[in-house]
């Protein structure tokens, strides 16, 4: 895009929406779902990659409504997921550690999706879902299935934990943590 197009297009957004313009760099890395859960103490479950092999226009890499919810799109059937998503110790350890900061900073409760992507060794978030969809084929189900959760599990755990802060909730109840594997071999 030429700046020339650019500007055109934020003073279509302003007039049209009347509203400011929000415009970002396009980060052509690798993109990961992130899935976390709990208040006080909180669990990061294994990162999902999502890969984009047969788009070769890289402006079309993205998870978009149709990738995620319109069967008959190439994008819904073309994206690959990899869970867990194949990183080094060292990088696990900053995706947790960035996940885990900004899950508190923006305040999430009980659980949440970070979408990121990761260019030159560098992490950026793209997106915080404090209430990302948990239908039985999102990699944040999937996510909690490689842990050792099923779907029930996962469903009881967030009504806990939801109800962990009502104020009328006894204190000194503590949720039930499954024993479960940090990391999964393909």
């Amino acid at each position: 895009m030429t700046e020339t197009s650019l500007k055109n297009r934020v003073r279509y957004i302003i007039k049209r929406f009347q509203h400011p313009a929000l415009v970002e760099d396009f980060i052509d890395g690798r993109e990961l779902h992130v899935s976390l859960w709990g208040n006080r103490h909180v669990d990061v479950l294994p990162p999902a990659e999502m890969r984009f092999p047969s788009f070769k226009n890289v402006h079309h890499r993205l998870c978009t409504y149709e990738s995620k919810f319109v069967e008959e799109s190439e994008s819904y059937n073309d994206i690959e997921i990899v869970l867990p998503a194949p990183l080094s110790e060292c990088e696990l350890r900053e995706v947790e550690r960035v996940c885990r900061a900004a899950y508190v900073l923006v305040g999430c409760r009980d659980y949440a999706r970070i979408d990121m992507r990761m260019e030159d060794e560098l992490f950026y978030i793209l997106d915080i879902n404090p209430n990302a969809d948990i239908c039985p084929d999102t990699t944040t189900i999937y996510a909690a299935e490689l842990a050792g959760y099923t779907y029930s599990d996962f469903l009881k755990r967030l009504v806990l934990l939801a109800a962990e802060r009502h104020p009328r909730w006894e204190s000194g109840f503590v949720l039930p943590v499954r024993t479960r594997s940090r990391r999964v071999s393909n």
